[in-house]
This record gives structure tokens, sequence and C-alpha cells, in this order.
């Protein structure tokens, strides 16, 4: 049987509208904020790269800088990384725990279930890395099939690790192409905007922007990714609803 996206969305931004405060509360915190540090971070960086090479005609050691800047950053990737999947596995915990949890008490579930929720998100982001690398369209497979994976892993707690990742397979099956073009729609969308706003970011910072100006344009692309990062974990929560009524 075909799933309806269109009313998973619906459902989606009826949530959305119904428990708002709270879901901008989590966003605010696990996403927003942790994005906005970052930014800035990456736009001091960009603006030194920048200074640092104005001069250079090599531009392959202009290359090297920016490398050698995102590894220095890297601990700061790896902890917003952390952050934002807290924040995701809360909102789906509020979202599909039948309990109806406090923060506080989605929180604290959250982080008992935490080492297992990162190693399966290691796993996942390994299984997509392995897929694009050999070919394209493994790599897409892969991406609609690991859609419910968080999910299931929150919804059904009772389930081993194994037996939750063979529990998100099954229930994305037959429906890849769907999931795919909804996570191409919900992903494309939002990055096609922060880089919009990144390279605006870094076009000033080559022409001398004042602090106010990169500081609007920072807030601007943590405000984008927060806003992904929360819409994607809705129509998650969504979807697998619809998928697990089924059976």
């Amino acid at each position: 049987m075909r799933l309806d996206i269109g009313a998973a969305v619906r459902d989606a931004v009826a949530i959305w509208r119904r428990d708002r405060d709270v879901i901008v509360a989590v966003a605010g915190v696990f996403f927003f904020l942790p994005n906005l540090a970052l930014s800035l971070l990456l736009t001091t960086a960009q603006t030194q790269v920048s200074v640092g090479a104005a001069g250079a005609a090599d531009e392959r050691a202009m290359l090297a800088v920016m490398q050698a800047q995102l590894i220095d950053n890297a601990p700061w990737f790896g902890l917003q990384l952390l952050v934002e999947l807290i924040g995701i596995a809360v909102l789906l915990t509020l979202l599909l725990d039948s309990t109806r949890p406090t923060v506080g008490e989605a929180l604290r579930s959250v982080a008992r279930r935490l080492p297992v929720l990162v190693a399966a998100t290691l796993l996942v982001n390994a299984a997509k890395t392995v897929g694009l690398l050999l070919l394209v369209l493994p790599g897409l497979y892969v991406i609609g099939r690991v859609f419910v994976v968080m999910p299931v892993l929150v919804a059904e707690p009772e389930r081993r690790f194994g037996d939750a990742m063979s529990r998100a397979l099954a229930l994305t099956r037959g429906h890849v192409l769907q999931l795919l073009s909804l996570s191409a729609l919900l992903y494309f969308g939002g990055q096609l905007i922060a880089l919009l706003l990144t390279n605006t970011a870094s076009a000033v910072s080559r022409s001398g922007g004042n602090p106010v100006t990169m500081a609007m344009l920072a807030t601007a692309i943590a405000f984008v990714g927060a806003a992904m990062s929360t819409a994607f974990a809705l129509v998650r929560a969504t979807v697998y609803r619809r998928l697990a009524s089924r059976g």
C-alpha cells in the first residue's frame, strides 16, 4: 500500500501548531544555539582564512589552510552533532511515547539510551557514506530504508538493537522512493537557503564586513539549520506512526 506522504506532512504541521511552545524550546536549546555557536566559529575561521590568504597566489595553500581550520574545529563539529542527536531523540520521545512524558522525563530517557542512539546513528551514517562512495544509487537506497530507524529506537525501546534495525527496514520496504524524495525535499530545501546565506557571509567577510552583519548572517544560518532539523524530526515521527499502524 502506498504511503500518503502528504498526510504525514499535514500531521507534522498539526503537531507543530498544537505543541509549538515545547517544540520551539527544545529546538532552541538543541538545534539553534549549537548551530549559532558553530556558525560564529566557522565565520571567524573563514575571515581568518580570507585575511591570511589574501596575498597568496597559490590556491592549494589556501585550501590547505581551510582544511587545517576544519580539522582544528572537528571537536566542535562532533559536539554539535551529538547535541543535535539528543534534541532529535527528545522531540521523538515527546511525540511517540504513549505516556506523554515531560521534557525532563524525555531527556532522562534519551540519556539512558544515548549509547544505543549514537551507535545507530554512526552505523546509519557509515552505511550512507559507503553506499554513496561505491555508487550513488546504493547510497540513495540506504537513505530511504533508514528513514525511521531513530523513531523505531525511541518508540519501541523494548526491542534490541538488531531487532530495531530490522523493524525499521521492514517498515520502509516498498516505500524507498517516496521516503528518499521526502528526505531530498527537506534536506536540499534547507541546504539551498543555508548555502546562499553562507556564501553571502563569505562575501561580506572578504569585503571587510562589520561584526554585526556577520553575526546577523550567522544567526540566520543557525535558524535555517534548526528549522530543518525540527521539520525532519516531526515528519519522521508522523511517517513512522503511519507505517507502524499498518503493522
